[in-house]
């Protein structure tokens, strides 16, 4: 029973919600498919305001046309798409409003006198269509006016039901016939597809409804309203007015996603007596004018007239998969045969720089796998030119370009080495491995700097350049030989040649960067010296504590760690593939199972190099240790954190290694059980859009955090900032707990307007 209650210490009860899965979009709201876009709430923010403004932005990324057709078919005619609409009219542009209802057809569903909130504040908007709070009637009213004062014409009726591609153009067609020939597609259909189900026995009961439009239909009648979210509690709050009795079933413990406003409302209404609030209780079934439900001390039956079940809906994913766009998380027949290729470029990469230093079967190995990457990669090529996908934007040309560089140049360096014996710039493979690796932190670094503009996102990934390029690159592999070979480092015994470099084993600088245990080599070693033996017991057991207690385990894992580098910088654009289910939860624990067994061999050799001396029958603990070693370096330094910490970049995120299986990581998760370091939110201006926990490649549920107003102080927590840049209602902010209070972060994290 231990593990599990030290696991519950560990993560500290941390909230584990789910992602809501969106279509799979680009920051310029393209979707898979070349020039077809997606703006509103389908982007996963559900605010009116921004979805108007999305309106706007998407023009900013539609590229000119060059063949004589319309600029744009632009798909539903909520704020989004009216907003795009107004935009494209400013521009000049020719395009098309198709709407398969009537205009504002989600706004009319809502129920009357739905609160309408003109969130985020302060938001300079650019749109013709102007948000403010208001209530369902007076938006609709404000949009019917402005479409007679400010003419767009909205072709109703016409649901499209297909977008084929004609060359470089796309043919969009309705369901009654008419066809669209246009270079670009932007789709604002909104999020607002079917209904989710409890799944339980008598939910199709006549007396249970999944959308509430009527508040007056409870009058003088018992109602039972289920789920947890704004429209829930908007529905409850509305019904309070009417009914005879209300009753609220929510499953959680506490209400977490509902706005400020509408919590407050509430509480009131409970105090009042008006509305029945139970937690922790889930509905079991249905029954003629019953519901029973399962609560944490039993079961409890409720009597109603009518039921509301508001749980959500779904995205209409079915009709954007019809279409052929990509969906989050969702792997394709593509997916799988670029990741075979990553996957075994990653061995072949870790196994040929190995090959010459250990067994050898990993010169045969390291090539099988080389072959299968290459006719991998010919296969994804072939795939992606069936599927017409080749046409791309100018970065993704120059990411794929450098990327295909990258995979030649290795595969060149080691097979003329390991066949031809002939060895570029005189260097081993694994020398041109760091080079690679520091180069494409330079590389991907300088996008994101560009990509994500903020003034801790600047100096992080400044800082993680520097680190990897002088530290783990230039110091070990250039600069200490040379300082050697001129005999700049001492005499052969004198003590930087025998303590810190002893032999010559420039490599032991990595040390300087890299603690113990995701570098074992600082504290494991046959021949430590004094040196590597103090440096590596402060480094691990003092320096790394300290840091991590006043900033959290980012500060090393977020602005030191090679491995955070290449995550951050090569794998920012896949942060939002982090698993988020049960599974991963129970993963991420992995580490410290490879924590506590490079603790036993380490304790091992230090036994054995120190005790012998005392008693030679402690050798046997070295030799012990040893024998076990090889197995450790080939599944933990070369499977895990090299073949799956890189091969997984783009399937899933590239914190993979970091999350699931590093062994330092896994020491400072206990370090940071202790930290001042926190991420604070403000919980009224959380609107619980899903946004920072999408975003976080290392699972946390950020949002969990954020809507319950608590401090988020989770050990997987590496400093990335995505959570706080990206927020559409700035919620969070770095900072520390500490005994005069709150001290915040002076690096601006929030991205610049």
């Amino acid at each position: 029973m231990w593990p599990s209650s030290y696991f519950r210490w560990l993560t500290k009860s941390a909230p584990m919600g789910p992602v809501e899965i969106y279509p799979e979009l680009s920051d310029s709201y393209e979707t898979n498919l070349p020039n077809i876009f997606i703006i509103g709430d389908l982007t996963g923010v559900p605010l009116l305001k921004l979805a108007a403004e999305s309106g706007v932005n998407v023009w900013k990324h539609i590229r000119e046309k060059k063949e004589d057709c319309l600029d744009v078919v632009i798909i539903g005619s909520g704020p989004a798409g009216l907003s795009c609409a107004y935009e494209g009219k400013r521009l000049g542009k020719k395009f098309i409003l198709l709407e398969a209802n009537t205009p504002f057809q989600t706004i009319q569903s809502y129920p009357k006198q739905k609160p309408i909130f003109a969130e985020p504040e302060g938001l300079d908007s650019k749109s013709r269509i102007k948000i403010s709070d208001s209530t369902k009637e007076d938006l609709l009213e404000y949009l019917n006016s402005l479409i007679k004062e400010d003419t767009i014409t909205v072709q109703t009726g016409k649901r499209v039901v297909s977008i084929q591609p004609e060359g470089n153009l796309y043919m969009v067609q309705t369901e009654t016939g008419e066809s669209f020939l246009t270079h670009s597609v932007v789709i604002a259909i909104g999020k607002s597809g079917d209904p989710k189900r409890l799944g339980v026995k008598g939910e199709s009961n006549p007396s249970v409804f999944y959308r509430f439009f009527d508040p007056y239909d409870s009058n003088e009648k018992s109602v039972v309203i289920v789920g947890g979210g704004d429209s829930a509690v908007e529905a409850a709050i509305a019904c309070s007015r009417y009914a005879k009795l209300v009753n609220l079933v929510y499953r959680g413990k506490e209400l977490t996603r509902p706005k400020q406003q509408n919590k407050e409302a509430l509480e009131k209404l409970v105090r009042d007596g008006k509305i029945n609030l139970q937690l922790e209780s889930e509905v079991t079934e249905i029954y003629d004018q019953n519901l029973f439900v399962k609560t944490s001390v039993g079961s409890a039956k409720i009597k109603f007239d009518l039921v509301y079940i508001l749980i959500g809906s779904t995205a209409p994913t079915h009709f954007l998969k019809k279409l052929g766009i990509k969906i989050q998380n969702e792997k394709s027949l593509s997916d799988w045969v670029g990741f075979s290729s990553l996957f075994s470029f990653a061995s072949a990469a870790y196994f040929g720089k190995a090959s010459f230093y250990g067994p050898g079967w990993f010169s045969p190995l390291a090539t099988a796998f080389a072959t299968i990457s290459f006719l991998s990669l010919s296969f994804f090529v072939y795939l992606k030119w069936n599927l017409n996908h080749l046409k791309i934007s100018s970065w993704v040309l120059l990411r794929n370009s450098y990327l295909l560089f990258v995979f030649f140049y290795f595969l060149y360096v080691y097979l003329s080495a390991t066949y031809f014996g002939y060895t570029l710039f005189g260097k081993y493979p694994s020398f041109h491995y760091t080079m690679l690796y520091s180069l494409t932190i330079v590389f991907f670094g300088i996008r994101r700097i560009l990509v994500r503009k903020t003034e801790y996102i600047f100096y992080q990934t400044i800082s993680l350049i520097f680190v990897q390029v002088f530290f783990l690159f230039l110091l070990p592999e250039l600069i200490l030989p040379t300082l050697g070979d001129f005999g700049y480092l001492g005499a052969s015994n004198g003590y930087i040649r025998t303590e810190i470099f002893p032999n010559d084993a420039y490599w032991k600088a990595y040390g300087f960067i890299l603690a113990w245990p995701l570098s074992m080599g600082v504290l494991y070693d046959g021949e430590i010296t004094n040196f590597w033996l103090g440096y590596g017991l402060l480094f691990s057991f003092g320096f790394i504590p300290f840091l991590v207690y006043r900033y959290g385990k980012g500060a090393y894992c977020g602005w030191i760690c090679s491995c955070g580098g290449l995550a951050e910088t090569l794998g920012d654009e896949h942060r939002q593939k982090m698993p988020h289910g049960k599974w991963a939860y129970r993963l991420e624990h992995s580490g410290q199972y490879i924590l506590a067994l490079a603790f036993l061999l380490t304790a091992l050799k230090l036994i054995g190099v120190y005790g012998k001396n005392i008693n030679p029958g402690l050798e046997i603990s070295e030799v012990i240790a040893d024998s076990i070693k090889w197995l450790y370096d080939l599944i933990v330094d070369i499977g895990l954190a090299g073949v799956v910490g890189v091969g997984f970049y783009f399937l899933f995120s590239g914190r993979i290694w970091c999350r699931m299986f590093c062994p330092l990581a896994s020491l400072m998760h206990i370090y940071t059980r202790f930290s001042s370091f926190r991420i604070f939110s403000d919980k009224k201006k959380c609107i619980s859009c899903n946004i920072c926990t999408k975003n976080c490649h290392q699972g946390i549920d950020v949002m969990g955090y954020a809507s319950r107003g608590i401090p988020m102080d989770s050990v997987q927590c590496v400093r990335c900032s995505a959570c706080v840049s990206l927020c559409p209602t700035d919620v969070l902010d770095f900072g520390r707990l500490t005994p005069s209070g709150i001290q915040y972060d002076s690096l601006k994290a929030k991205t610049r307007k």
